[in-house]
């Protein structure tokens, strides 16, 4: 089959043909259609999480597309979207229904061979049917771009309807996270140094969006300070922002992250104003079914800004990597007739 991949960190992923995943017991072959690029892959690509990612590895871990022999009820040839963690299920996180953070877990795309290919082998559980006509691309960039602010704000930050809710950062998590969060019930601002993020943002349903410099204006919107924020950008200026625009008794919920990079608030603030600061990975595999139902039922409409064909994989990664586009980036694999 044909792949891409990490071969040496630091460069572009290789186009190659490699052999068939041979597939487990418990696994079933899904023909890929469609995978998301988001800024982790980015961070895999460079070798930020070192000896993790073994090399040389087929990378993708937002992946959609048919199932190639039948699983249970579902026939050969449904429209699979494929949830890329692999919780054992037995240890304790997995007992406290925090399977996103069981230690055992391998990742499509992370540990383990991914979907920038013409098939990947996947955990039977963890395909997930969806209407096709909400297509592949929506479908794969529901398993993360969707799952992870639908996880921090409904299940971490467990937003309530008529709350005041910020979103740092309009960008591949970000414009979904304000999707979610009005399908929640939730009043909801934008915060993006770009323009046409913050216009996007409108368009998704955002009632405010606001660059940097214009944070003052929040005040006066949530009636001083936000219930929630909502801090995709993994910078310390976007935790600062979010520090600055949460009332007191507030809620800060980060999903973004980049390596090395430390946050702070201080302490007096922190206590005497009951700031609650909540980190917030992925989300379980019931997480991501629930993102892909969003998805399906229109409440959420995954913003695509460009598609590339698999022989230009490199170049989406570099249009990623640009930050000029507002949106998910999504590569389609060549169609098997």
């Amino acid at each position: 089959m044909r792949a891409a991949v990490l071969e040496q960190f630091g460069r572009p992923l290789a186009l190659r043909d490699i052999a068939d995943p041979v597939v487990g017991h418990d696994e079933v072959l899904v023909a890929v259609h469609a995978v998301g690029l988001c800024g982790t892959d980015l961070k895999i690509n460079s070798g930020a999480f070192g000896e993790d990612t073994p090399l040389p590895m087929v990378t993708g871990h937002e992946i959609a597309g048919q199932l190639v022999n039948d699983y249970g009820d579902l026939p050969a040839g449904t429209d699979v979207a494929c949830y890329f963690y692999t919780p054992c299920g037995a240890c304790g996180s997995c007992a406290r229904d925090e399977s996103e953070l069981c230690r055992s877990s391998r990742r499509l795309g992370f540990e383990q061979d991914g979907g920038l290919a013409t098939y990947v082998a996947v955990r039977g559980e963890n395909v997930l049917p969806f209407d096709a006509s909400i297509g592949h691309a929506a479908a794969a960039v529901a398993m993360d771009a969707v799952t992870t602010p639908w996880h921090a704000l409904k299940k971490r930050g467990a937003v309530a309807s008529g709350e005041r809710v910020l979103v740092v950062g309009a960008g591949g998590l970000g414009l979904n996270g304000v999707q979610i969060a009005r399908h929640l019930g939730a009043e909801v601002a934008a915060l993006d140094t770009r323009a046409d993020r913050r216009l996007l943002a409108c368009e998704l349903g955002a009632q405010v969006a606001l660059g940097p410099d214009e944070i003052y204006r929040l005040a006066d919107w949530s009636d001083g300070g936000v219930d929630l924020v909502l801090d995709t950008s993994g910078t310390r200026a976007g935790f600062e922002a979010a520090v600055a625009a949460v009332r007191s008794g507030g809620r800060i919920v980060c999903c973004g992250y980049q390596p090395g990079v430390e946050y702070g608030l201080d302490s007096a603030r922190l206590v005497l104003q009951e700031i609650t600061v909540l980190g917030s990975r992925l989300g379980s595999r019931e997480d991501a079914r629930a993102a892909l139902r969003a998805v399906e039922s229109g409440a959420v409409k995954p913003p695509i800004a460009r598609r590339f064909a698999f022989d230009e994989v490199n170049e989406g990664l570099a249009a990623l990597a640009s930050g000029d586009l507002a949106g998910r980036i999504v590569v389609d694999l060549p169609d098997r007739g």
